[in-house]
């Protein structure tokens, strides 16, 4: 009996091991560029968000997978800059009174707000 209970429940243990889960629904992404004109962000821990196959103009056409523009930018943290690794959860953009240059630097088009950010976790 106790035999047909541990291979019943086998299954269902083996099913929670695998790939970590976002704690809370947070991202893990890191910061790739960030200009007067905007700031890229690529997620490390779901490949369902962002854009595939961008290009940064401004790093000799490296190219990214799974990244977006921060709409919010002057809502966030400080510290919070190129080749830092962030914890985040996306929220659809809106007007957040950010002010941005002029400067064109063919950012992602993939744009989202991000809150609940925490730097280097």
């Amino acid at each position: 009996m106790k035999l047909i209970f541990i291979l019943m429940a086998l299954p269902v243990l083996a099913s929670t091991c695998g790939k970590e889960k976002e704690k809370d629904g947070l991202l893990k992404g890191k910061v790739v560029r960030q200009t007067c004109a905007s700031m890229v962000v690529q997620v490390l821990n779901n490949d369902s968000i962002g854009e595939d196959g961008w290009k940064d103009m401004m790093n000799n056409n490296a190219q990214y997978d799974n990244v977006f523009s921060v709409a919010n930018v002057c809502k966030l943290p400080q510290g919070v800059k190129a080749g830092a690794t962030i914890t985040f959860k996306t929220a659809t953009p809106v007007n957040s009174g950010c002010i941005f240059c002029m400067m064109y630097d063919a950012a992602p088009k993939a744009q989202f707000d991000i809150t609940d950010v925490f730097i280097g976790k």
